[in-house]
Protein backbone atom coordinates (compact mmCIF):
# COMPACT_ATOMS: atom_id res chain seq x y z
CA UNK A 1 0.00 0.00 0.00
CA UNK A 2 1.27 3.49 -0.59
CA UNK A 3 3.28 4.88 2.26
CA UNK A 4 1.27 7.32 4.87
CA UNK A 5 2.67 10.57 6.11
CA UNK A 6 3.09 10.22 10.14
CA UNK A 7 5.15 12.88 11.64
CA UNK A 8 3.53 13.80 15.21
CA UNK A 9 0.46 15.13 13.95
CA UNK A 10 1.62 17.36 11.20
CA UNK A 11 0.15 17.91 8.05
CA UNK A 12 1.49 19.25 4.81
CA UNK A 13 -1.14 22.19 3.55
CA UNK A 14 -0.51 23.73 0.26
CA UNK A 15 -3.82 26.21 0.86
CA UNK A 16 -6.88 27.01 3.12
CA UNK A 17 -9.86 29.15 1.47
CA UNK A 18 -13.87 29.50 1.50
CA UNK A 19 -14.97 28.20 -2.00
CA UNK A 20 -18.36 26.96 -3.51
CA UNK A 21 -18.20 22.96 -4.11
CA UNK A 22 -18.52 23.03 -8.03
CA UNK A 23 -18.32 19.55 -8.97
CA UNK A 24 -20.46 16.08 -7.82
CA UNK A 25 -23.48 15.83 -5.70
CA UNK A 26 -22.76 18.63 -3.49
CA UNK A 27 -22.44 21.01 -6.16
CA UNK A 28 -23.32 24.88 -4.81
CA UNK A 29 -22.22 24.20 -0.80
CA UNK A 30 -20.02 26.66 0.70
CA UNK A 31 -17.09 24.81 2.00
CA UNK A 32 -13.90 25.79 3.66
CA UNK A 33 -10.98 24.10 1.47
CA UNK A 34 -8.14 22.94 2.66
CA UNK A 35 -5.91 21.40 0.17
CA UNK A 36 -3.11 19.13 1.61
CA UNK A 37 0.38 18.96 -0.35
CA UNK A 38 2.02 16.12 -2.43
CA UNK A 39 1.25 13.95 -5.23
CA UNK A 40 2.17 10.78 -6.50
CA UNK A 41 -0.54 10.30 -8.86
CA UNK A 42 0.22 13.02 -11.44
CA UNK A 43 -2.74 12.96 -13.90
CA UNK A 44 -2.30 14.43 -17.46
CA UNK A 45 -5.05 16.82 -16.86
CA UNK A 46 -4.93 17.71 -12.91
CA UNK A 47 -5.34 21.43 -12.75
CA UNK A 48 -3.25 21.46 -9.22
CA UNK A 49 0.00 20.80 -10.45
CA UNK A 50 1.78 23.07 -7.84
CA UNK A 51 0.81 20.21 -4.81
CA UNK A 52 2.86 16.96 -6.40
CA UNK A 53 5.72 17.63 -5.64
CA UNK A 54 7.10 17.39 -1.67
CA UNK A 55 10.06 19.78 -2.08
CA UNK A 56 12.17 20.88 1.11
CA UNK A 57 13.36 23.99 -0.23
CA UNK A 58 9.66 24.71 -0.54
CA UNK A 59 8.31 24.33 3.15
CA UNK A 60 7.72 27.55 5.05
CA UNK A 61 7.51 27.72 8.83
CA UNK A 62 4.19 29.38 8.75
CA UNK A 63 0.73 28.17 7.45
CA UNK A 64 -0.21 32.08 6.32
CA UNK A 65 3.07 31.79 4.50
CA UNK A 66 1.90 29.03 2.27
CA UNK A 67 -1.73 30.39 1.39
CA UNK A 68 -2.15 31.07 -2.41
CA UNK A 69 -1.45 29.23 -5.53
CA UNK A 70 2.10 28.31 -5.37
CA UNK A 71 4.17 25.19 -4.81
CA UNK A 72 5.00 26.01 -1.04
CA UNK A 73 3.26 24.46 2.06
CA UNK A 74 3.28 24.40 5.60
CA UNK A 75 4.28 21.25 8.00
CA UNK A 76 1.40 22.02 10.57
CA UNK A 77 -0.49 20.80 13.28
CA UNK A 78 -4.60 19.94 13.02
CA UNK A 79 -4.90 22.53 15.70
CA UNK A 80 -3.58 25.14 13.73
CA UNK A 81 -5.58 23.96 10.49
CA UNK A 82 -8.52 24.62 12.37
CA UNK A 83 -7.51 27.63 13.69
CA UNK A 84 -7.14 29.55 10.36
CA UNK A 85 -10.22 27.76 9.24
CA UNK A 86 -11.99 29.43 11.76
CA UNK A 87 -10.47 32.68 10.82
CA UNK A 88 -11.38 33.03 7.34
CA UNK A 89 -14.96 32.38 8.78
CA UNK A 90 -15.88 34.83 11.56
CA UNK A 91 -19.57 33.90 10.90
CA UNK A 92 -19.49 30.19 10.74
CA UNK A 93 -21.61 30.50 7.87
CA UNK A 94 -19.41 27.71 5.93
CA UNK A 95 -19.96 24.32 7.94
CA UNK A 96 -18.37 21.89 5.32
CA UNK A 97 -14.42 21.48 5.52
CA UNK A 98 -12.94 20.12 2.10
CA UNK A 99 -10.26 17.72 2.47
CA UNK A 100 -8.68 17.45 -1.19
CA UNK A 101 -5.29 18.40 -2.69
CA UNK A 102 -2.11 16.62 -3.91
CA UNK A 103 -3.64 13.46 -2.61
CA UNK A 104 -4.87 14.09 0.65
CA UNK A 105 -5.50 9.89 1.95
CA UNK A 106 -1.41 9.81 1.33
CA UNK A 107 -1.30 11.64 4.92
CA UNK A 108 -3.22 9.90 8.11
CA UNK A 109 -6.51 11.58 8.28
CA UNK A 110 -7.72 10.47 11.26
CA UNK A 111 -6.61 13.44 13.89
CA UNK A 112 -6.78 15.90 11.46
CA UNK A 113 -10.53 14.83 11.35
CA UNK A 114 -11.04 14.44 14.77
CA UNK A 115 -10.35 18.27 15.52
CA UNK A 116 -12.29 19.39 12.93
CA UNK A 117 -15.29 17.21 14.03
CA UNK A 118 -14.64 18.49 17.49
CA UNK A 119 -14.55 22.11 16.22
CA UNK A 120 -18.44 21.42 14.78
CA UNK A 121 -17.77 20.71 10.89
CA UNK A 122 -18.79 18.64 8.82
CA UNK A 123 -15.87 16.61 7.18
CA UNK A 124 -15.61 16.02 3.00
CA UNK A 125 -12.68 14.76 1.21
CA UNK A 126 -11.81 14.35 -2.22
CA UNK A 127 -9.15 11.52 -3.14
CA UNK A 128 -7.93 9.37 -6.08
CA UNK A 129 -8.66 6.04 -4.11
CA UNK A 130 -4.71 5.46 -4.42
CA UNK A 131 -4.18 5.74 -0.92
CA UNK A 132 -5.31 4.50 2.47
CA UNK A 133 -5.28 7.60 5.18
CA UNK A 134 -9.03 7.93 5.36
CA UNK A 135 -10.40 4.66 5.74
CA UNK A 136 -10.71 5.09 9.76
CA UNK A 137 -10.63 8.32 9.48
CA UNK A 138 -15.10 8.98 9.70
CA UNK A 139 -15.07 11.57 7.16
CA UNK A 140 -18.36 12.50 6.72
CA UNK A 141 -18.54 12.57 2.93
CA UNK A 142 -15.77 10.53 0.65
CA UNK A 143 -15.80 11.28 -2.57
CA UNK A 144 -13.25 9.30 -5.13
CA UNK A 145 -12.17 9.83 -8.51
CA UNK A 146 -10.59 6.48 -9.60
CA UNK A 147 -7.49 7.39 -11.70
CA UNK A 148 -7.37 4.01 -13.57
CA UNK A 149 -3.90 4.98 -15.67
CA UNK A 150 -2.33 7.42 -13.59
CA UNK A 151 1.48 8.12 -15.42
CA UNK A 152 2.78 6.46 -11.53
CA UNK A 153 0.23 3.31 -12.06
CA UNK A 154 -0.36 3.40 -8.65
CA UNK A 155 -3.61 1.27 -8.26
CA UNK A 156 -6.68 1.98 -7.06
CA UNK A 157 -7.45 -0.11 -4.04
CA UNK A 158 -10.89 -1.55 -2.93
CA UNK A 159 -10.72 -0.79 0.12
CA UNK A 160 -10.57 2.74 -0.40
CA UNK A 161 -13.28 2.77 -2.67
CA UNK A 162 -15.50 0.97 -0.54
CA UNK A 163 -15.28 4.04 2.14
CA UNK A 164 -17.14 6.12 -0.93
CA UNK A 165 -20.10 8.30 -0.47
CA UNK A 166 -19.77 9.65 -4.24
CA UNK A 167 -17.38 8.09 -7.19
CA UNK A 168 -16.63 10.33 -9.90
CA UNK A 169 -15.77 9.88 -13.32
CA UNK A 170 -13.60 12.06 -15.87
CA UNK A 171 -14.72 11.38 -18.87
CA UNK A 172 -13.00 12.15 -22.19
CA UNK A 173 -14.95 9.68 -25.15
CA UNK A 174 -17.06 7.04 -24.77
CA UNK A 175 -14.83 4.60 -23.79
CA UNK A 176 -14.40 5.66 -20.58
CA UNK A 177 -18.11 5.05 -19.68
CA UNK A 178 -17.54 1.24 -20.17
CA UNK A 179 -14.51 1.36 -18.47
CA UNK A 180 -16.20 2.81 -15.83
CA UNK A 181 -18.91 0.22 -15.86
CA UNK A 182 -16.11 -2.51 -15.32
CA UNK A 183 -14.80 -0.22 -12.38
CA UNK A 184 -17.97 -0.64 -10.45
CA UNK A 185 -18.33 -4.36 -11.67
CA UNK A 186 -14.94 -5.02 -10.25
CA UNK A 187 -14.71 -3.07 -7.32
CA UNK A 188 -16.55 -2.88 -3.83
CA UNK A 189 -18.53 0.22 -4.37
CA UNK A 190 -21.67 0.39 -2.11
CA UNK A 191 -25.02 0.45 -2.95
CA UNK A 192 -25.60 3.55 -1.44
CA UNK A 193 -22.81 5.05 -3.34
CA UNK A 194 -23.46 7.76 -6.33
CA UNK A 195 -21.45 7.37 -9.58
CA UNK A 196 -21.08 10.96 -10.94
CA UNK A 197 -19.67 11.47 -14.48
CA UNK A 198 -17.57 14.41 -15.37
CA UNK A 199 -16.96 15.94 -18.68
CA UNK A 200 -12.98 16.20 -19.07
CA UNK A 201 -12.06 19.78 -19.64
CA UNK A 202 -15.61 21.26 -20.15
CA UNK A 203 -15.52 19.62 -23.71
CA UNK A 204 -18.59 19.56 -25.52
CA UNK A 205 -18.38 15.99 -27.23
CA UNK A 206 -17.83 14.98 -23.42
CA UNK A 207 -20.33 16.89 -21.68
CA UNK A 208 -22.77 14.77 -24.50
CA UNK A 209 -21.24 11.59 -23.84
CA UNK A 210 -22.15 12.12 -20.39
CA UNK A 211 -25.56 12.95 -20.36
CA UNK A 212 -26.40 10.20 -22.80
CA UNK A 213 -24.62 7.67 -19.78
CA UNK A 214 -26.53 9.77 -17.19
CA UNK A 215 -29.95 8.83 -19.36
CA UNK A 216 -29.11 5.04 -19.91
CA UNK A 217 -27.67 4.54 -16.87
CA UNK A 218 -29.13 6.58 -14.14
CA UNK A 219 -25.76 8.67 -13.13
CA UNK A 220 -25.50 11.93 -12.10
CA UNK A 221 -23.51 14.61 -14.09
CA UNK A 222 -21.11 16.90 -12.58
CA UNK A 223 -20.07 19.49 -14.52
CA UNK A 224 -17.53 21.71 -12.86
CA UNK A 225 -19.66 24.85 -11.86
CA UNK A 226 -16.15 26.45 -10.63
CA UNK A 227 -14.49 26.44 -13.97
CA UNK A 228 -17.89 28.08 -15.64
CA UNK A 229 -18.07 30.94 -12.51
CA UNK A 230 -14.20 31.13 -13.23
CA UNK A 231 -13.26 30.17 -9.14
CA UNK A 232 -11.36 28.10 -7.64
Amino acid sequence: NPKLHREAMRYLVNDIYPCIQGEGVNTGVPMMLARLHGCPVECVFCDTRETWTIDPDMEVNALRAALGTSTRYARVSPEIIVEQIDELNPRRGITDILLTGGEPANQDLNELVRVVHARGYTVNLETSGTALGHVDAEADWVCISPKMDNPSDLPVLPEAVAMADEITWVVGRASDIEEMLTFVDKYPVPDKCNICVQPMSQSRHATEVCMEACERYGFRLSIQVHKYLSIR
